[in-house]
């Protein structure tokens, strides 16, 4: 019971609430059920022997058989024919400590998650200040140069490093949406036809196979514009995919995962431009009118990083030829089985996806350094926190529970009807030898407990030893006074 106590209680609860440990609380249990049950068994065992002795037809062999079960496993695992009930419960209990290693199993520590939702403070700017990010310059007003305080981030986020931020009132880990500056996205896909033959119409025609393109100018400072093309089959005629995608500068909602513990934030893992939740477009065209910028800068980056292009196309007698801009479309290319690149099977894989991943995650690392004092927002999270919990296994305690209780019934069903007997009573060789009447006893009364016994007898000699007569020896109990043997009953040898 007091293991069941322990288990219940423990389940579920924090492991330092705890002073003492469920295991040595169930060990101490097991211990104490194991010691008391063997007392059972050992009061059990003396009136089992005594009903055995109150019976009709009871044999001294009864007795001893009685006698050993109580008292030795071995003779109740040997017991053949004779097994009876008390050998069942002596072999019981013998297997009872059984349980202790079970209960040790029955209680484990685990790790779980442990929601909250506290207010987060977190720092990132709704809008980027004017000219943040680059300058143009010449006569079309392109991007040309970088600020120093994108190119910092610009290095981070090439490195994928991690995101700091202030202290924000998050101890664990805590799942938040926070608004900043973002872009909503508008995207199409299509298809254009190619082909690619061996034949000498096809030489110096190349096709495109792939194409990444980012774009920015003035007419629209607000907007960038992101292109991809694709030869995504190993076909030699076929269509080529092609997507287009256009990012607005606005105000969204970024799911966000802070680590207090570090105090970094990042993007969800698993979540994509396509679920920010967009509140209203902001409009800079007022702004990127000349020098510096405020999304021009953020567009050169990327486009230094992801236009290029490749071109496959017949050549004659050298077979197929490849010829690449950028390094984007290595990344991306699916080579050709042939090691000579002499066919036209060459193939690549949509980059689409990862150029969007790439100016959301710069956006947000941009939003971030921006943010001064006054961009600081509280917003509600979802704390999640690691903690270390007591988990009970019910099915080692319901095993220990069948132990314990096998031994305790086969125990009660020979302790049962005790009051039978009339009386306490004891194995005590003294009260056992008084129930089989010998001389120096027989003066006393025959149904006295042990310490009544002691009293009435206690200070009467005994001997138990062997008498030599001749060359036979009778095995009698000694008495203090002389016997006389008449001659007529003497015995001699020879």
């Amino acid at each position: 019971m007091a293991s069941v106590a322990i288990l219940m209680a423990s389940n579920g609860q924090l492991a330092d609430s705890w002073s003492l440990q469920p295991k040595i609380l169930l060990a101490i249990a097991s211990t104490v059920t194991n010691i008391l049950l063997h007392l059972a068994l050992s009061e059990g065992a003396r009136i089992a022997w005594w009903r055995c002795a109150m019976k009709e037809k009871t044999t001294i062999a009864d007795l001893h058989r009685h006698w050993s079960f109580g008292n030795s496993l071995w003779a109740a695992i040997t017991s053949g024919r004779h097994f009876n009930l008390l050998a069942l419960a002596c072999i019981l209990v013998a297997l009872n400590p059984v349980n202790g290693p079970l209960l040790q199993r029955a209680s484990r520590t685990s790790v779980k998650q442990f929601p909250q939702s506290p207010v987060v403070e977190l720092p990132i700017a709704q809008s980027l200040p004017w000219g943040y990010t680059g300058f143009q310059s010449g006569r079309e007003m392109t991007p040309a140069l970088l600020t120093s305080a994108l190119a910092q981030t610009l290095n981070a986020f090439n490195l994928q490093n991690a995101i700091n931020i202030s202290s924000t009132g998050c101890a664990g880990e805590c799942a938040t949406r926070v608004k900043g500056a973002g872009f909503s996205v508008s995207c199409s896909t299509s298809t254009t036809p190619y082909s690619l033959t061996e034949s000498t119409d096809q030489i110096g025609n190349g096709v495109l196979a792939f194409n990444s393109v980012i774009s920015w100018d003035t007419e629209e400072p607000g907007t960038i514009e992101l292109g991809a093309q694709v030869k995504d089959t190993k076909a030699c005629i076929g269509d080529a995919l092609i997507h287009n995608c256009t990012l607005q500068a606005s105000v969204v909602g970024y799911p966000g995962l802070i680590n207090g513990n570090q105090s970094t934030i990042e993007l969800a893992p698993g979540s994509t431009i396509f679920i920010d939740t967009v509140y209203n477009a902001t409009d800079i065209s007022v702004y990127d009118v000349e020098g510096p910028t405020t999304l021009g800068g953020l567009a050169k980056a990327l486009m230094d990083t992801y236009n290029s292009q490749a071109y496959i196309s017949f050549g004659g007698f050298e077979g197929y030829e490849i010829d690449t801009f950028g390094a984007t479309c290595n990344r991306y290319v699916v080579l050709s089985s042939s090691a000579s690149f002499s066919d036209c099977s060459t193939s690549f894989t949509d980059p689409m996806n990862d150029m969007l991943k790439a100016v959301r995650d710069l956006m947000f690392r941009t939003a971030i350094a921006a943010a001064n004092s006054s961009d600081t927002q509280q917003v509600m999270a979802t704390e999640t926190s690691t903690i270390l919990v007591y988990e009970s296994q019910y099915l080692f305690l319901g095993l220990a529970v069948l132990c314990s209780a096998a031994g305790c019934l086969a125990t009660f069903l020979i302790v049962f009807r005790w009051w039978s007997v009339g009386r306490t009573v004891s194995m005590s060789p003294i009260e056992t030898a008084k129930a089989f009447g010998p001389p120096q006893l027989r003066n006393s009364d025959s149904n006295a407990q042990i310490n009544v016994l002691l009293k009435e007898v206690g200070d009467r000699p005994i001997r138990y030893g062997a008498i030599a007569s001749g060359a036979d020896y009778h095995l009698e109990m000694k008495k203090p006074e002389v016997v006389r043997v008449p001659l007529s009953e003497k015995r001699f040898s020879g």
